[in-house]
């Protein structure tokens, strides 16, 4: 063949799609920024769709995180990572703090997260206050890309959660929420400042009970597509198990009454509960005289009365050999047979498969892998909340923050210039 003649083989552009549609999410963000045409291709509907469904079967990573704000920024007791949809070479709480726009992390925590978008709220004292303009941000960690959140109105507030919508499987915006101090004396009214990414503005809402309760906002909520659910306790009942206190901040209607859903079985001083979400449902785990019970919430309006499945039968821990101070962590988010507990007696993390029944104990800080990636188990500070917590309050309802990242790159939403 003679010089000049060779042509240069290209592959066609469907081939090209379908090839780097297989990649992880961290290549295809860096095949994202090597030209304009490689933006729009990654950026548009149809390549989301086509990864979605190539990745059907495959699960994000993600992180338990404790709500110690103050003690450290980055607080995880679990973190799964280097799977096949996102490949991270570490834990995702990592990736939390610092953000390249605020390198400075000595001064930021981690607040919330929903469906991968990340609150960080930035702690300064009097001095620091003078010389440091407060700033907190929502964004997106792994992708870098975050929005500036102005402080709410009352600066007497404290920084409680965040919920975001889902349109068409992106998310398309978000709001935060800070409990208000004032009104501390009226047990059917919560009050709070939201921030909407939809209009770039806090604003003040009250929110009303049916029942007197104990609590005056939202101070370790679980949010799950919009809503949000908070373990309480009745006013007129202090010895009682509590209640559930949920609200959907994207309702239709303008509707500020919260809905109250009682917690299954009859309450006992030595339970140990916790409140978590797997699979797109509520979660309720106990463990009482070592036995192990996991529900499932309904729905959000029940009208039989029957607002919680049993998931499977009970578990007796004694049977797969644990001891009595077991506590609940959480559950996987993608697995309802995975869940996680703390072992007083042991010292350390344990995880366990409901449905084989196998648990395994995990004693120290440790990183392994399992085939389908990575796990981080922070012992040491599972070890300091759990043991604070019921030192002081045995009767609470655990809810550690999941932050999970989405199983696409979504762009974080921009409020109106």
């Amino acid at each position: 063949m003679e010089r000049g003649s060779r042509r240069r083989r290209s592959f066609p552009e469907s081939i090209v799609v379908e090839i780097i549609a297989r990649l992880p999410l961290r290549s295809i963000a860096r095949i994202k920024s090597v030209c304009k045409q490689w933006r729009s291709l990654v950026e548009s509907s149809y390549f989301r769709s086509l990864f979605v469904s190539l990745h059907r079967s495959s699960s994000s990573s993600w992180s338990l995180m404790f709500p110690i704000k103050y003690q450290s920024p980055i607080t995880e007791a679990i973190g799964f990572y280097g799977c096949e949809r996102w490949d991270l070479p570490k834990s995702p709480a990592s990736h939390i703090i610092p953000c390249q726009s605020f390198p400075n992390h000595d001064y930021y925590y981690y607040v919330a997260s929903s469906n991968g978008l990340v609150w960080n709220e930035q702690i300064y004292g009097v001095e620091e206050a003078r010389r440091i303009k407060p700033t907190s941000f929502v964004g997106n960690p792994v992708t870098q890309e975050c929005v500036v959140i102005p402080p709410p109105p009352d600066p007497l507030n404290n920084p409680s959660t965040m919920v975001t919508r889902i349109v068409d499987g992106v998310v398309s915006s978000f709001k935060v929420i800070s409990t208000a101090y004032q009104g501390f004396d009226r047990h059917h009214v919560r009050n709070m400042y939201v921030y909407s990414s939809e209009t770039g503005r806090w604003s003040f809402k009250q929110l009303r009970t049916p029942i007197p309760l104990q609590r005056h906002g939202f101070s370790s909520p679980l949010n799950l597509d919009g809503m949000i659910y908070e373990w309480d306790k009745r006013l007129d009942d202090p010895t009682g198990p509590g209640v559930l206190v949920s609200y959907d901040f994207y309702a239709q209607k303008d509707d500020n009454q919260c809905r109250i859903i009682p917690l299954p079985g009859p309450h006992n001083k030595y339970v140990r509960r916790c409140l978590t979400t797997s699979c797109g449902d509520v979660i309720y785990v106990e463990i009482l005289y070592q036995r192990l019970k996991v529900w499932k919430l309904k729905c959000n309006n029940s009208s039989d009365g029957e607002w919680w499945q049993l998931t499977r039968e009970e578990i007796n821990m004694a049977s797969v050999g644990f001891d009595v101070d077991c506590f609940p962590l959480g559950m996987n988010p993608f697995d309802t047979d995975l869940i996680y507990l703390w072992s007083r007696q042991h010292r350390c993390v344990v995880s366990g498969n409901l449905r084989t029944q196998e648990f395994t104990l995990h004693k120290e800080s440790e990183t392994w892998s399992d085939g389908e990636g990575s796990w981080r188990i922070n012992t040491s500070y599972s070890k300091m909340f759990m043991e604070e917590t019921y030192e002081h309050d045995t009767d609470s309802v655990v809810t550690l923050s999941q932050y999970v990242l989405p199983l696409w790159m979504d762009p974080v939403p921009r409020p109106p210039n």
